[in-house]
Parts: structure tokens; sequence; C-alpha cells
């Protein structure tokens, strides 16, 4: 329960100034978009923490990515994090498995309203406003949990104590995933089940709040406790489509917790599956299409949807969308149906599946995932290769005797023919 009514905002996944993958060449004020993305959706958080009167912030990971070291993202952090210090808004970071601990504590400067929240074993903090105390905050698991590490002590949630509002952290990268709404471990290789169990734990309990990190929005009550992941401010990506944002928290005096969805990303996707039959025409296709976008509703800031459009189907009309000029025809009779209906710009991308292999079949090979895949290899080929390396020459598994030929294969392998093996395969799956 909660002896006082308190608000906060839970954020994750930020991402700061990390790329969009997927939305094919864009040019002009489209681009510069896709390249503030992230940052404007991290400063549309903050005015939400001002607007509604914040009593707190909760990030649960990831709100950078360590290996790029990005200075823009690193500059809106702290610009966000003293704005919110002028305001007297508290801030709350648990890492994730992308902006570790020690990323944190090496590469940002934090002013004295933010607290770097630590592993399973850390005391709960006691959260304040006037002396009082609104809640206390926990960790449950995180992506570095090790039992094997624990002190005699072990982990806090087995010493948790009833008698305030309870806040549960799992950050993203916790190996947990939600099974028919109930926590359940990874089913990989190596990966522990204790993360599971903690949460398993913390339910019993009765942790009022479980804020997750992973930045797959979703929410659920089991027994006492409402679990929730707010999803990133800004995807970067198809896999999340629909509007994204952070959520505004409101604990009644009671106990009661509310929670408020706020739309605040400036580009939105959707990715949308549209059947053809034989007898389909253009009017039919084109009227179809329009209504299903004049279905969907812009939120608040949004100022570009990209739309990925996945026909599949039979007939003349499927037939002639392998052309490019084909489906150019199409979004223009597209954008022609809607002038007027909505308040954003759209780009339209074209994946055309057969009914035999439902496998996309490419109307341009200068367009869509394989070119976001060239610009990677191209920027980062080589030294994502060398971590791969690095990583399978530390690997355990390497200490067994099979493995020699193994280590010497990976230690003088051609860096070049990997990168052109790997554009050959992509070019099978991605054009």
């Amino acid at each position: 329960m909660s002896q006082h009514g308190f608000r906060f905002v839970h954020a994750t996944n930020l991402r700061l100034d990390e790329p969009l993958v997927g939305t094919g060449p864009l040019t002009g004020v489209d681009r510069e978009l896709a390249e503030q993305s992230t940052i404007l959706a991290w400063n549309a958080v903050i005015e939400t923490c001002l607007s509604t009167q914040a009593d707190f912030i909760l990030l649960t990971g990831n709100c950078f990515d360590h290996r790029s070291q990005s200075l823009r993202a690193r500059v809106a952090l702290e610009r966000g994090f003293e704005k919110l210090d002028a305001h007297h808004i508290e801030v709350f970071i648990i890492p994730g498995n992308l902006d570790p601990l020690s990323a944190w504590k090496r590469w940002v400067q934090l002013p004295p309203n933010v607290t770097l929240v630590g592993d399973e074993q850390q005391e709960p903090l006691a959260i304040m406003r006037d002396g009082k105390v609104l809640a206390s905050l926990l960790t449950i698991s995180t992506p570095e949990t090790d039992e094997t590490n624990w002190n005699g002590s072990g982990p806090a949630i087995l010493q948790h104590q009833s008698g305030t509002y309870h806040i549960g952290l799992l950050p993203a990268g916790t190996p947990v995933r939600w099974k028919d709404g109930k926590p359940a471990a990874l089913n990989q290789p190596g990966v522990s089940a204790t993360a599971a169990s903690l949460t398993k734990t913390a339910i019993e309990r009765g942790i009022e709040y479980i804020a997750c990190g992973e930045g797959q929005p979703f929410t659920e009550t089991v027994q006492r406790s409402l679990i929730h992941d707010p999803g990133p401010p800004q995807s970067l990506s198809k896999a999340i489509s629909g509007s994204c944002g952070c959520s505004v928290i409101d604990v009644e005096e009671s106990g009661s917790t509310n929670i408020d969805d706020v739309a605040i990303a400036p580009i939105r996707w959707e990715d949308i599956t549209v059947n053809i039959e034989r007898h389909t025409n253009w009017e039919d296709l084109v009227e179809r299409m329009a209504l299903i976008v004049m279905d969907r509703v812009a939120d608040n800031d949004e100022r570009l949807w990209i739309m990925n459009w996945r026909i599949e189907g039979e007939g003349k009309v499927f037939d002639a969308l392998r052309e490019r000029e084909s489906e150019l025809k199409l979004w223009d009779l597209l954008e022609a149906e809607l002038d007027g209906e909505t308040e954003v710009r759209r780009i339209h991308r074209l994946d055309r599946m057969t009914k035999q292999l439902l496998e996309p079949e490419s109307q341009d090979e200068s367009t869509g995932l394989m070119i976001d895949f060239e610009e990677i290899l191209k920027a980062d080929g080589k030294r994502l290769l060398e971590e791969v390396q690095a990583e399978l020459l530390s690997s355990d598994w390497l200490q067994k005797s099979e493995a020699k030929s193994v280590l010497a294969a990976i230690s003088h392998v051609s860096q070049r023919s990997i990168i052109k093996q790997t554009e050959t395969i992509a070019g099978h799956w991605l054009h």
C-alpha cells in the first residue's frame, strides 16, 4: 500500500542516437527526422515529466548503447537530467545489457538528482518527498544476475518487508520471458533460470509494481503485482509498430495504481498485410488500403509514418506489382485517395508475398532492408566481426580438446571473405 499518493514516469530503451533500421532511402526532412528521432523522443519524455508534475522518472535500461560511444547521446542525457534537476525531479536508473553500470560511471556526468540503482543484492532505496517515504525501489534481477556471486544475505527480494509501496525492477536484457502472464526462464543454452525464479518470488511477496525494461510493451496483473513495460519512446524498426512513448504511473494513497500511456515518438511504424484476390482491381486495392490508413489515428507529435505493406495473393494486380513502376503508381493512387484525410507524412514500402512461398519479392535492389544492411556492413562490419571473433575465442567451450581446429580457423579466417559471403547470404534473404 501507499501512505502518500505520488506520480512517476516510466521509460525504457531510449537507445539514444541509434539508427532506425528498415526505413529504406530517406531524403531531406525525413532523413533529418530519422536521425533525430530518438533524441526528440527523449526530450518529449522530459517534457512529460514536467507537464504531469511527476515526482520522479524511472529508466529501466538501454538508454544508450555503450559500444557506439555517441557524443550526441551523452549530451542529450546530461542536458535532460539537468533540466529535470532544475525542476526538482529525481531520476532512478537501472542499467540494461547495452548500458551497463560501468559505462554509466565512466561515460556520463550525473547531476545530484540522478541515482544509479545496483544489482539484486543492493538494499531497497527509499524514494522521498518532503521528508516522507513514497515508495521503496529494489532490483529483482538484472542481465548479470549470478547466484554464485551472492553474499550471505542473498538478493534483497528475499528480505522484502511489507509496509510501503514497492517498485521492483527488471531491466532490459534480464533473461525472463512472459508466458501466459507468468514469468518463465529463457529456453537458451547457458541461461540461468534464476531471474525467472526471483520474479516469481517478487510476485509472491506482493511487489505492487514490477517495472520491466525489455522495450516490448505489455501490461499484466498477476496476483497483487502490476507488471508493466512501456515499450520504447521511439521504435527503431517495424518490429514494434503503432504509437510509442512512455507511461505515467499514478499511485493513489490507497495503493491503487493507474497507467496512462503517452505517445511521443516522432516516427511511427506500421506493418500491414493485405490479401489480393484474383479478381481484385486497382480501385478495389487502393480503397481497401486507404480505409486501413484512415482507421489509424495520429498521436501527439507523430510526424512521419513508415507504412510497410505486405501484399499477398494472386491475379493481374498482384503480378503487376513486380514492377517498380506499378508500385509507384499504387502509392500515387493511395495518396490521392488519402488527400486531406490524415495529418502526417507517409512513406510506403512494399513486400510482395507469393502464395507458394510467402517470401518477400524485391521490387528494387536499391531499396528496403538490403540498403540498411549494406550500410551497417560498410560502417561497422569489421568492428562487429572482430567482436564476434573475440567472443568466440573467449568462450568456455573452446577449452575442450576438439576446439583446437576451430581456434585456428577463427584466428586466421579472412575478414574480407566473411563480409563478402555475408553480403551474398543477405542478398538472398533481403532483396
